[in-house]
């Protein structure tokens, strides 16, 4: 009988954050009423993920995009966190 060793690899889901990616672009004198029509969200919502909540996908890799286009960079490695342990 052989033994099987197995090596388990555990795979954290990583966390955008969007909150400072928002920041960001307000830093170069971009408004959040700019940041939301460019979006093409209301306000509300945007203030929501000011707060905390997560966008959609497809909103959430396009605010990565102006963020990319208003920023002229790419998210460094301090904008993606470890997601926390539920």
């Amino acid at each position: 009988m052989s033994t099987h060793k197995y090596q388990v690899l555990y795979i954290y889901p990583r966390r955008v954050d969007f909150q400072q990616l928002i920041e960001d672009i307000v830093g170069t004198g971009m408004s959040y009423f700019g940041i939301a029509r460019a979006m093409g969200v209301s306000w509300s919502t945007l203030q929501k993920w000011r707060k905390g909540s997560e966008p959609r996908h497809s909103t959430g890799s396009a605010l990565l995009g102006l963020h990319r286009q208003i920023c002229g960079t790419e998210i460094n490695q301090q904008r993606i966190t470890e997601a926390e342990e539920i």
